[in-house]
């Protein structure tokens, strides 16, 4: 590859070799990772990837104690971020009721703010790792913005933002009671003469126990029977009308009901919901599939047995304790164990966030970004399914998408995304160097520091147009990595 352009065939090269190496098996390696691996991978995982000097600056603080600060995000003063989002995103702050009240179009522009929310926060917030994991409960949690409309934002700010530190069944309690979850998955329709299951299903096969897992048809019926009567809407009358989530007594079926072993009386009312609710959140099927799924998400798309165990093991014995939970996945040897090294996949959300951090980006409009994710795949807020987004490698290795990816790569070190301007910082450190191999040195440690691939290294060396090898670096199997 040579000059300013890229053939068609060099691109597919890239991805079909991107393919192979995620589909392959990767032999067995026993050395310990060293500080800038080791750096480079707490900051691929537990953030949006590294922004520039990041790196540098970690090393020398040690990953550990970067690690336990991000594991206590209300210590780190992200005063610049609330400042971004109080210009470009002031709806972020309203309630349901206030947004409510909006028109049409207003209603349009509360929409816009909350994936801008996602994506800004993802790329200028000092809390990486809480951005990580609401991106995390987001999917598990998820709800379609294009059926629950204004809900999703204050779903976003109340109940996913403020519990991703808490007890799982606290944030499990707040999902259920938002009419963001009541609309999308229809409970707020269900009553006591017209059941509607999906929330019932949704909530033992997504949400908690797992699919098939211990539960029959019969207890699905049963759940739904339980949460009749679960709805949102107005209340209240003149200065103190509001909307809200509220329990609606003469649609609940209240006759006995027993779900996965758990007998109700049927008088209880909403408590009898709240009960279930508990009860799932506390069982030890449900603290197995929560843990599995962290660790996939934190560790490997195939965790160990051994870390499943464990891991599960402090769920039950904190109750559901997710900062104690996130802290025995990160602070594992498997978290830290080469084979586990850049041994996942990203998503287009973030590969976006950890191209815009490596090179430095500043953001003035996010409406080509917004398109780029629409593109890739992974619109925010958008997903059909009640399952989410896929975090795993082979939900996004599909090179007619992938390329998508290199485009981007490419537009952005061109500056030739409306909007997007790569930082003064990244051009002095990268774009200004001189000699080939220093250029190739200085690519590889700002955009994909640590990375050790042969091809990769090869590959940014042969360009000779600076922004081209900063390009092929972003859109290398490499970075697609984390």
């Amino acid at each position: 590859m040579t000059g300013s352009c890229v053939s068609k065939s060099t691109i597919l090269m890239v991805l079909l070799i991107s393919g192979f190496e995620f589909s392959s098996a990767q032999a067995k390696n026993y050395r310990k990772l060293s500080k800038l691996e080791a750096t480079s991978h707490v900051l691929n995982r537990m953030a949006f990837g590294p922004r520039t000097d990041e790196v540098r600056e970690v090393i020398k603080m040690s990953w550990r104690k970067w690690v336990e600060q991000q594991l206590n995000p209300q210590t780190l003063d992200d005063n610049r971020m609330q400042q971004i989002l109080k210009k470009k995103c002031p709806s972020l702050k309203l309630s349901m009721t206030q947004l409510q009240k909006l028109d049409r179009k207003q209603r349009r522009r509360v929409k816009k703010e909350l994936t801008d929310s996602v994506l800004l926060r993802a790329v200028y917030s000092k809390r990486q790792f809480k951005e990580v994991m609401v991106e995390f409960w987001r999917d598990h949690f998820n709800v379609d913005v294009n059926k629950v409309a204004f809900l999703a934002t204050h779903y976003e700010e109340n109940v996913l933002r403020s519990h991703v530190f808490g007890k799982f069944e606290d944030l499990l309690m707040a999902t259920a009671k938002h009419p963001a979850m009541l609309v999308y998955l229809d409970n707020y329709v269900s009553r006591n003469h017209r059941l509607n299951e999906n929330y019932a299903r949704e909530l033992m096969e997504l949400h908690t126990l797992g699919v098939d897992n211990g539960y029959t048809q019969k207890d699905v019926i049963e759940l739904a029977r339980v949460l009749t009567g679960w709805t949102c809407g107005w209340r209240g009358q003149g200065a103190r009308r509001e909307y809200i989530h509220f329990f609606n007594a003469r649609v609940h079926d209240n006759k006995p009901a027993t779900v996965v072993g758990l007998k109700l009386n049927g008088m209880g009312g909403e408590s009898d919901g709240e009960k279930v609710i508990r009860y799932f959140a506390n069982h030890p099927k449900t603290a197995r599939f929560i843990s599995t799924k962290l660790c996939r998400f934190l560790v490997n798309d195939e965790p160990s047995e051994n870390l499943l165990n464990r891991v599960t093991a402090v769920f039950l014995e904190s109750g559901g304790d997710l900062r104690k939970v996130y802290r025995a996945i990160v602070f594992s040897p498997e978290f830290m164990d080469v084979n586990n090294y850049r041994a996942k996949f990203k998503t287009p959300l973030e590969f976006m966030a950890s191209t815009l951090r490596a090179t430095d980006a500043r953001i003035a409009s996010t409406t080509r970004l917004n398109r780029a994710l629409n593109l890739m795949g992974q619109p925010t807020y958008e997903c059909l399914e009640p399952t989410g987004y896929n975090d795993s490698a082979e939900a996004w290795l599909d090179p007619g998408v992938m390329i998508y990816r290199w485009n981007f790569a490419l537009d952005l070190v061109r500056n030739k995304v409306k909007g997007v301007k790569i930082g003064k910082k990244f051009v002095k450190n990268v774009l200004e160097s001189r000699s080939q191999m220093d250029r190739t040195r200085r690519v590889i440690m700002m955009v994909i520091p640590g990375a050790n691939d042969p091809f990769t290294k090869k590959l940014v060396s042969r360009a000779s147009d600076i922004r081209v090898m900063v390009a092929a670096a972003l859109g290398s199997p490499s970075f697609q990595q984390q």
